[in-house]
């Protein structure tokens, strides 16, 4: 169960930076929007660091996303 919930946390990251790239956001950009620290956007992103569905949301908005698309892995 810990790898099918590490490779979740893995794919949710790289899908993350790539809606960050595609938006031409940094790191330390998509932080500032969201108002959190960019080591954190880095946890996430190499799927290091568990979000709560506020930051989902909060991250959501700031890539002008909907939800469910954070959670679509064929990119």
């Amino acid at each position: 169960m810990k790898n099918i919930n590490f490779n979740t946390e893995k794919r949710f990251g790289a899908k993350l930076a790539y809606l960050r790239k595609s938006k031409n956001l940094s790191q330390m950009k998509l932080a500032e929007i969201v108002n959190m620290n960019f080591n954190y956007i880095g946890q996430i992103e190499r799927g290091e660091a568990n979000v709560t569905i506020k930051t989902l949301r909060l991250l959501g908005d700031a890539l002008e996303v909907e939800l469910k698309e954070l959670f679509d892995y064929s990119f």
